[in-house]
């Protein structure tokens, strides 16, 4: 394996370690896709974010169960490229939100790991920033590595508030309106998606 092979191989087997010992419900869901993601690699080139500064800030919140994989993503953050889902000019989300996040995929149709099935990776929000809800034809699983975050589910007479902090999961059936606020600390989160077009750009409507 080169030595960028060999980065990325120790961050997937960090993650499918965490999944296999996660014992929340949700992840069940999941499992069947990750250990039968596929099996082709791709270099991806690296890209900075200032995301990558808040999530080595974010790494003494997290636990003994959550830290190893924040802390990979964090030690060879220079060969990881860091994304967002939005730009300004969309006006989807607020300044704060495009100012303060980032995520790296690890799974997914671009990630190094290429799949059509399922999407994984991890995300970093600073303290103070709201994600408005949206939703997206795939279903999806939050998992906060590092930070908390007070969770929006659902709408109207359906909807569910819920503070969720290292550890814990949150799972968003297809196209469940959700969204959430960080607190005064950042937020890590491990993140999968699955049953949908695995790119899709969110609506807000």
């Amino acid at each position: 394996m080169t030595r960028d092979r060999e980065a990325d191989q120790r961050l997937l087997d960090a993650v499918l370690s965490f999944v296999a010992g996660h014992p929340h419900p949700a992840l069940q869901r999941f499992k069947p896709a990750l250990a039968d993601w596929g099996e082709a690699w791709t270099a991806v080139a690296p890209s900075y974010l200032p995301a990558v500064e808040t999530l080595q800030a974010a790494l003494p919140l997290a636990s003994s169960e959550t830290r190893t994989l924040a802390a990979l993503v964090a030690r060879e953050t220079g060969s990881r490229r860091w994304e967002q889902s939005y730009r300004k000019t969309d006006g989807l989300v607020g300044d704060d939100m495009l100012s303060g996040y980032g995520f790296v995929e690890v799974i997914g149709t671009l990630g190094p790991f290429v799949s059509n099935r399922v999407r994984a990776g991890v995300g970093v929000w600073g303290p103070s920033i709201a994600y408005p809800p949206h939703r997206h034809q795939a279903e999806e699983v939050y998992v906060p590595l590092a930070g908390s975050a007070e969770f929006r589910l659902g709408e109207g007479d359906n909807l569910s508030m819920t503070t969720c902090g290292v550890g814990d999961a949150v799972y968003v059936p297809s196209l469940l309106r959700h969204g959430f606020r960080t607190k005064e600390q950042p937020l890590v989160v491990f993140y999968i998606w699955q049953a949908g077009d695995l790119r899709e750009t969110s609506s807000f409507s």
